[in-house]
């Protein structure tokens, strides 16, 4: 593999896993995005009426709340059952939401945008033909914000967890990477600054923490079939039980957030 081709755990075939149903249904059990997520966003907006486009903007999960901010928020998604869920989250859209059913790669953005939202979304476009579209849609000193790694932090069971996901997962290509870096080494992004979007607590149940990884690549219940998904969700469950005999899943949740200057090669 040439240092420019892009990881294949990262391909079409397994980002098309978002559009499976079962994988949309448990989306909502995801944790939320920190509050201080949205602050960030806000300190990359100038003062002023701004328009704002959302890349996968999947369930609505970020797209509500930094609407309540921008004038226009375009959101777009290729995901009908994504776009959907979006509409039950609330069905009474915002008037300056601009739902728009296409992919990033394909998507003809009209006029400029003060900032482009990426969140936990643009590992799976071809960087090659977004990246250089955006820095024609972004004004002078607009800039794209990447969210990363929305999730829990240092639960004591998570080295046993590791190994049910790379058991369990039907994404056996996946290896580690760094979003940012394989954008930077590619020229398309120039990093401007960073932070570490906190929220000091928050809690699940066993049941809906264990829901939540059927909405991740690899373990939609589609693809990992009825005895696999069971057995996984066993495992995990009894994982849990034995550190939380309550059932009750609590800690800090964490999320980062990088943004900068996009570049066209």
């Amino acid at each position: 593999m040439s240092p420019r081709d892009k990881p294949r755990h990262l391909g079409a075939d397994y980002a098309a896993q978002f559009r499976d149903r079962a994988l949309v249904r448990a989306y909502v059990a995801r944790p939320p995005y920190p509050d201080a997520v949205i602050d960030a966003l806000r300190a990359l907006l100038p003062h002023g009426q701004a328009r704002a486009l959302e890349l996968g903007c999947g369930s609505g999960d970020l797209t509500f709340r930094l609407a309540e901010h921008v004038a226009e928020l375009v959101a777009i998604d290729p995901s009908p059952a994504m776009l959907s869920a979006a509409l039950e989250r609330q069905p009474i859209v915002p008037r300056n939401i601009h739902f728009v059913l296409a992919s990033a790669e394909t998507f003809v953005p009209h006029g400029k945008f003060e900032l482009v939202v990426a969140a936990e979304s643009l590992h799976w476009m071809e960087w090659s033909i977004v990246l250089p579209k955006l820095a024609h849609a972004l004004t002078r000193q607009g800039r794209l914000a990447i969210v990363l790694a929305r999730g829990w932090v240092d639960l004591p069971w998570e080295p046993e967890l590791r190994t049910l996901l790379a058991r369990y997962s039907t994404n056996q290509e996946y290896r580690p990477y760094d979003l940012v870096e394989e954008l930077t080494q590619r020229g398309l992004f120039e990093e401007a600054g960073r932070t570490r979007a906190v929220q000091p607590r928050y809690e699940q149940d066993v049941d809906t923490y264990i829901e939540s990884f059927h909405a991740r690549n690899g373990f939609s219940r589609e693809r990992m079939g009825a005895a696999s998904a069971a057995a996984f969700d066993a495992a995990v469950r009894e994982l849990v039980l034995s550190h939380r005999p309550d059932g009750v899943v609590s800690g800090e949740l964490a999320a980062r957030v990088v943004w900068g200057s996009v570049r066209d090669i």
